[in-house]
């Protein structure tokens, strides 16, 4: 049985310290609940680490559990599909350090237009390096990665396709389901890149079902750590990955001349691990399958529409939203500078985000330098809501 979402809140103890304000940029980190707090502690409490001796069983118990759990959480075939990182931005980068060996410059790399930086720039930086080529699909009027846009830019010697499930700009949800289909059929010889950072707190991500090779995201994101990632993927994707780092509990043998790696997940995950965070993600899990998953959301984006509703009765407001509507997007006026209004909604108590969002070639095709973005999620309600516009008003007041 589920709890009602009415209650989801009173699970975050940063609502009850004497400084909280409004926080509306949980697409940037999530706030953090009670349950996390105590696993951690209680890991800390204790001593040892993991996979090492007989003594730390339990803990060895505790940290794979919470593997099997994620596992169970993407629909992974197996528990050793799942590797933990140190964020989102380690997971892809792995994945591109693999590939730096096997590109030739008859070879390319599709990403898109719509990508934070930590799903571009290294795509950038690798085919700099192997003299490969960059292709970069545009995104419609929709903010859509059409089914055709990406079609032009595939070809036989496509060797990845890097992108987005929901844009941290818009909060656009891309049809990855349809498109995964396309590029199988289009560029056999890709792999599949999935950056699920802002899907992963808003929709299930499927694995089995859209079978893509990768998949990316932080813990954070999903009222997790910081400083932990997943990279979740195929068996056969995953073991022709080469470890970004050698050292302690990856290898099965070694001797004076010769090293042989231990099976996965642990061949990816050299040296000790941050144990305390996956223990306490673990726990998150847990309690995040005690919630109705769908009926939270839905709760953060009415917010979220509501908000966006009451911004484009003001003057000079553009926003940069999805169809339909996400927990999150993006705005600006016309003539002040986001960075003084978010300024002076700081001096409210309000947390929201300015600036480029690491995603500047986003930007540029909008035409934009800098934007405003409010993030909603279940803990919010319809008193922030309130604060936030009474605070916008007031500012707007004092820029105009």
């Amino acid at each position: 049985m589920t709890a009602p979402c009415r209650d989801f809140r009173a699970a975050f103890p940063y609502f009850n310290t004497p400084n909280a304000g409004v926080y509306l940029d949980s697409a940037a980190s999530a706030l953090k609940p009670q349950v996390l707090l105590d696993a951690t502690c209680a890991f800390y409490a204790e001593a040892g680490s993991v996979h090492r001796g007989l003594q730390q069983a339990r803990t060895t118990e505790a940290f794979e559990h919470a593997r099997q759990l994620m596992a169970q959480w993407l629909n992974a075939p197996a528990a050793e599909c799942v590797v933990w990182t140190s964020g989102a931005t380690a997971s892809i980068n792995l994945v591109a350090h693999s590939l730096a060996n096997t590109l030739s410059k008859t070879d390319n790399i599709v990403t898109t237009t719509a990508e934070h930086h930590a799903n571009f720039v290294p795509w950038l930086m690798l085919t700099k390096k192997c003299g490969a080529s960059l292709r970069v699909v545009a995104f419609d009027a929709q903010f859509t990665i059409t089914p055709t846009a990406l079609l032009n830019q595939l070809d036989a010697n496509t060797k990845l396709v890097a992108l987005n499930v929901q844009s941290n700009i818009t909060g656009q949800v891309q049809d990855v389901a349809t498109l995964i289909p396309l590029i199988r059929r289009h560029a056999p010889n890709a792999l599949i890149l999935l950056d699920c950072a802002q899907a992963i707190v808003h929709q299930r991500i499927d694995m089995q079902q859209l079978g893509a090779d990768f998949y990316a995201f932080s813990a954070h994101k999903l009222y997790g750590p910081t400083g932990l990632g997943v990279l979740a993927g195929r068996m056969e994707a995953l073991e022709a990955l080469q470890p970004l780092f050698y050292g302690g509990k990856m290898v099965e043998r070694v001797s004076e001349s010769a090293v042989s790696l231990a099976p996965l997940p642990q061949r990816l995950e050299a040296g000790t691990p941050n144990v305390a965070a996956v223990i306490g993600f673990g726990r998150v899990l847990e309690w995040l399958a005690e919630w109705d998953f769908d009926a939270l959301n839905r709760d953060a984006v009415t917010l979220a529409q509501h908000c966006q509703s009451a911004l484009l009765q003001l003057p000079g407001c553009h926003c940069y939203s999805a169809t339909p509507a996400a927990s999150l997007f993006s705005f600006v006026f016309d003539g002040i500078a986001s960075v003084d209004i978010a300024m002076l909604l700081q001096e409210h108590g309000i947390a929201l985000r300015t600036g480029a969002h690491c995603a500047q070639p986003y930007l540029d095709a909008l035409g934009e330098q800098s934007l405003l973005r409010v993030s909603f999620a279940p803990y919010n309600n319809d008193d922030d809501l309130a604060r936030f516009l009474t605070a916008l008003s007031q500012s707007l007041d004092l820029l105009t």
